[in-house]
Parts: structure tokens; sequence; C-alpha cells
């Protein structure tokens, strides 16, 4: 019996001392803390946009849009704001209507991702996208950062074919 209960006492003894953010505590963060995870998640490498798919023969006439975003640590609503971009004279402007928001629900913690696929005419041109990343809490948005597309992302989901980033996707 007193192998078992000094064991016990001593994880009440831990349990007690450990940090309530440890313990998984329902109390919200601070707003220092909510300044420091925005800023942490607005810098982070981890978030990113890029095109996935661009008109392949699976995928013909087709450019897929796809992001990244980090969790700020405690819990938060995420969504993407994922906008097709055209090649205009000497810039990229935003294709009207073609635009979807993608709800990644409520998270604390890891990376998430989330990406559309929109299908163009032929002749369609020079196309590329942006993603405006939101965390709320409490329906209210504490962060929002945009990024454009940027090639180099090995690790972004369902590309075609695998593993496929680009900056840019030509639809002729």
């Amino acid at each position: 019996m007193v192998r078992v209960l000094v064991p016990l006492v001593a994880a009440s003894v831990l349990l007690a001392l450990a940090p309530a953010r440890a313990r998984g505590s329902s109390r919200p963060p601070t707003n220092a803390q909510l300044r420091a995870a925005v800023r942490r998640v607005e810098h982070s490498r981890y978030l990113w946009t890029t095109i996935n798919i661009c008109n392949t023969k699976r995928y013909p006439l087709t450019i897929g849009i796809r992001g990244q975003m980090p969790a700020l640590g405690f819990a938060a609503s995420l969504s993407m704001d994922v906008q097709a971009l055209y090649w205009s004279n000497s810039s990229f402007v935003a294709v009207p209507k073609v635009q979807k928001l993608i709800e990644l629900g409520r998270q604390a913690t890891g990376l998430h991702q989330g990406g559309v696929s929109f299908r163009f005419a032929p002749g369609a041109g020079r196309l590329s996208g942006t993603i405006t990343f939101v965390w709320k809490r409490g329906g209210k948005v504490i962060a929002r950062a945009t990024r454009a597309a940027t090639r180099g992302h090995p690790n972004a989901d369902y590309g075609s074919p695998n593993h496929y980033s680009s900056a840019q996707c030509v639809i002729s």
C-alpha cells in the first residue's frame, strides 16, 4: 500500500506545481499572450500560399491555390480567403468573382492547410493567387495576414504532380 501511495502523492504535488497552460487550463490568453502569438504567426515561415496545380493532364485548364497557416497555441477559428489573380499589363489583378472562403475550424495547435481549384477557359493567360489568412476568437478577428503565391513548398498537400509548388500558372 505504501509503494502505491508514495508515487500517487508525488504525482499530485507535481500536478499542483505544473503551469495551468500545461494542464489545459480553460482560462483565456492574456493580451500579452495574444500579441505574442499574433506576431509569431504573422512572421512564421510556415505561413504560405502556393500554386499546387497548374493546367495538368489530370486537371486541364485548372489552377490550384493552397495555403498553410499555424495555429496560435490556444483555441481560435482559422480561415483562408483564397483569391485567383491574372496578369494585366505589369501586375497581378484579382479575377472578379473567383474567390472562395475556406473555414478550417477551431484549432489550438499545429499547421493547417486548405486549398481550392478554379477552372478557366483556354487562353486565360498567366495566373497566380493570394490567400488572406484570418484568426478569430469569440467572433472577433485577432489577426489577419495576406500572402501571395510563392514556390518552394514541397509539403503542399494534393499537388499535381505530387509536391508541385509554384508562384504562377499559365493557361494557354
